[in-house]
Order: structure tokens, then sequence, then C-alpha cells
């Protein structure tokens, strides 16, 4: 099967602010070509929680080119091809309201959405997230990285199409029970769950979140008070919240002089801004330098402490 598989990272919570997007070239199921491209957003404002999810930061999309810059580069792989994305509906419309911002008038394609055929194909699978479902297929990726998340996308597709021995994207998408969505001169039709789902994967989900508090060091966050502010990847916050007080800590909702320990799920805070920052961040960064001892963790550092 031919393919492009592609993801955009976004600067806020507009659909026209990409600042990267990630290209897979797929030739008969084979990666022949890889794309990372920085955007610098028309509109230079990013938002503490976007930033948070992708790392990508002003400083990092000041001098690079914008939208209908890259998009002269990457045209000419959208024409008449088959585009996948996870959560298609998202990736779509960056890709439609930024062509809309640029008027950019774009080609003809098709285009289908891992995360409803791995909804419909996976059988007792705990989520479809991007990350869960290629932890079930044995692949490892960083999470939120355009061009890893486009490899991951990749991954789904691959071997959907390997089990069912249908290399077809049409009856593919017919025997998991998904349509095809389509961009063209006429408009946008969506990538649906829609009629019967006829074939369903023979792979058995083994649910691994349990092994997480198996391996716990009871004792780890003894005398901390920990808060956390953004997503995490690896869990709920719920569940985060419970596997403090499994190793002894305790947790709060907010910032406060009792905090010792404030876990986001950033990258990198080294030359972190203020206005790059969540209101919990902010505020810890205050008190820290009013002398009160707060340890800032990423998700990665905050399960290897526990």
């Amino acid at each position: 099967m031919n393919f492009i598989a592609i993801d955009f990272e976004t600067a806020n919570e507009k659909r026209n602010s990409p600042c990267s997007i990630g290209i897979v070239v797929v030739k008969d199921n084979k990666v022949v070509e890889k794309l990372h491209y920085l955007i610098r957003p028309k509109e230079m404002r990013f938002m503490p929680i976007n930033i948070g999810i992708h790392g990508i930061r002003p400083a990092m999309v000041e001098n690079e080119p914008e939208f209908d810059e890259v998009w002269n580069k990457i045209k000419h792989y959208f024409n008449e091809s088959l585009i996948v994305a996870h959560n298609a509906a998202f990736d779509i419309s960056v890709l439609r309201r930024s062509a809309e911002l640029y008027n950019i008038e774009l080609p003809k394609f098709s285009y289908i959405c891992t995360m409803k055929l791995a909804k419909n194909f996976y059988k007792g699978i705990e989520n479809v997230k991007l990350n869960t479902v290629n932890n079930f297929l044995g692949y490892e990726f960083k999470h939120h990285d355009a061009l890893y998340d486009a490899l991951a996308c990749t991954n789904i597709l691959i071997n959907i199409e390997e089990e069912l021995k249908c290399n077809d994207i049409n009856k593919l998408a017919s025997l998991v029970g998904v349509t095809l969505g389509r961009v063209d001169k006429e408009g946008y039709t969506p990538s649906q769950t829609k009629g019967i789902v006829k074939k369903t994967s023979n792979r058995i989900y083994s649910h691994k979140k349990k092994s997480i508090f198996e391996n716990l060091r009871y004792n780890a966050l003894e005398k901390e008070v920990v808060v956390f502010t953004g997503r995490l990847q690896s869990m709920s916050r719920d569940e985060a919240m419970i596997l403090v007080r499994k190793c002894s800590g305790s947790t709060g909702s907010s910032v406060t002089r009792k905090t010792t320990m404030l876990v986001s799920n950033m990258k990198n805070i080294k030359g972190l801004r203020l206005e790059e920052m969540s209101n919990k961040f902010r505020k810890a960064v205050t008190l820290k330098e009013k002398g009160q001892s707060i340890k800032f963790l990423n998700e990665e550092e905050f399960l290897n402490i526990i």
C-alpha cells in the first residue's frame, strides 16, 4: 500500500497555528522518506498547555518559515494521495484552516483515521491513544514529536493491513467499518466510523498498567507534597495521585508553601519564559526564587523515582 502519514503540532487552541509537521512517505508498505518541519505560526502566541505537550517554544520557531512556505515544499505529496493520521479530524482540520489562512487551494486527496481503525479493529484494548496502540503492537516512540507520531500512525495501518492481508484501502476500510474522508474542490467529507465491523484483530491485549503498581518503591515519596501540572501521557491525573499516596507521599491540587515537588509534562524546562509556563509552574518558580525547596520533574523523572 502507498500512503502519506502526517502529524501536526499547534502553538495554541486555534487550528491554524501549526508549529511543526511530520510526514512519512510509504510505498509498498516501506518507509521511503521522513520529513519534519518546524513552522512559525502567523500569530506567534503559544499556550503553556501546548508547549507542555510538544515542547516547542516561540524561540525555536522565530526564524522558521510560515506554513505557506512549508506547503510549497510538501504539497506534491498530497495530490491524489491517501493521507493517514491518528485522530485525523484534528490534523485535516489544521491543514484546512491553515490553507484558508493563506488562501491556499488544497489538492484532491482521500484520507483515513487510524484512531478509528484501531478502535474498531483491536478489541479489548484499554484505549486507542497513539502510545497505547503502539505499545500494544510492540513499538516504542517519542509521543507528541510530529515525525515520531507520524511513524507511529504508519505502524498501525501497516499492521492492520498485514493482519487482514488486504492492501486495498477501500476494502480494508469496509472490513473494519471506517469510511475514507475526502478533500477536494467541492469541500470536505470526514472519515467516519460507519457500517458493520466485519473483521477484528486476533491479537490479545494484555493490560500492562498493573506492573507500575507492582514495582513501586513504597517510601520513594515520603514527606513529599506533589502537585501535577499538564496532561500526563502514561496515566490519568487521578492514577498519578494514587501512585503518590502509595509511595507514602501526599498530593495537592494547587501549588502552596507546602509543595515540595512539581511534576509537569514539560520535556525540558531550562530556559522557559514566564509566559510559556502554566499558572502552577509560574507560582512554583516564584516560591522557589523566594527560597522554598521545590523540585521540578518531568513525567519520566517522576516515574524513575517511584
